[in-house]
């Protein structure tokens, strides 16, 4: 965790904690099989050990870390098996969600895609490659919001945390940034035009082209993203 983190103390701690611990993770800050020490960060924080415990144990449930009874608790791996599944799940809904949302988008949600677009824009000009994944994030979120299917959008959410390890390190290259920011230009022009069928087919062919990027990332740096088997 960024050592400038604080805590809210007039809120709960935990889900502070696990907020704090998941971007790490999701950000690969915290690498797979680094160790996580629960009385380093309770120590950190000032804290007793119990929230801590709490929050680690959320992020065991989405696998994420994983606890090893008198051995520690360690940053999960990204397994290549699960990374390929959650890139199918993410294909399949999110292409059949854009097409509903086509149809139903409204001229301000049109609008907020362009501002989005162009934040992420000045993030990858500036190099912030954990911004322009936090706006590539909100874009994606804004057309599952669109397509008002809100079960389908917080699955969308849980599918992508393996994606997204994946995608903190594949989108550090710049070419692939400027081409993900193309390919999102085509896919917001079939949106303003309330094209379903264009929306699904540009859609699909972003994703795709990320996929096999990341896929490629994945088996150049296998050793990073499955680390040492935890036993």
């Amino acid at each position: 965790m960024a050592s400038e983190s604080v805590l809210d103390r007039s809120q709960a701690l935990s889900p502070q904690i696990y907020d704090l611990l998941r971007q790490s993770i999701i950000t690969m800050a915290l690498e797979p099989n680094d160790v996580i020490y629960e009385r380093a960060i309770s120590e950190k924080f000032g804290i007793s050990r119990t929230p801590v415990r709490e929050a680690l144990l959320r992020l065991s449930r989405e696998e994420l870390v994983v606890i090893v009874a008198q051995s520690g608790t360690f940053v999960a791996p990204v397994k290549r098996d699960q990374f390929i599944e959650s890139a199918f799940i993410r294909t399949t809904l999110e292409t059949a969600a854009i097409g509903r949302a086509a149809e139903i988008i409204t001229d301000a949600e049109i609008d907020q895609l362009h501002d989005i677009y162009e934040a992420h824009r000045r993030a990858i000009q500036r190099e912030n490659w954990v911004a322009a994944i936090r706006k590539d994030h909100e874009f994606h979120s804004t057309i599952g919001r669109a397509a008002r299917l809100p079960k389908t959008l917080q699955m969308l959410e849980l599918v992508r945390v393996p994606i997204d390890r994946v995608r903190h390190i594949a989108v550090r290259d710049g070419v692939v940034a400027r081409v993900t920011l193309l390919q999102h230009e085509k896919v917001l022009d079939a949106l303003g035009k309330r094209d379903p069928l264009a929306a699904q087919t540009a859609l699909r062919e972003h994703l795709d082209d990320a996929f096999a990027r990341q896929l490629q990332v994945f088996d150049d740096r296998t050793e990073l993203f499955e680390g040492t088997a935890v036993s």
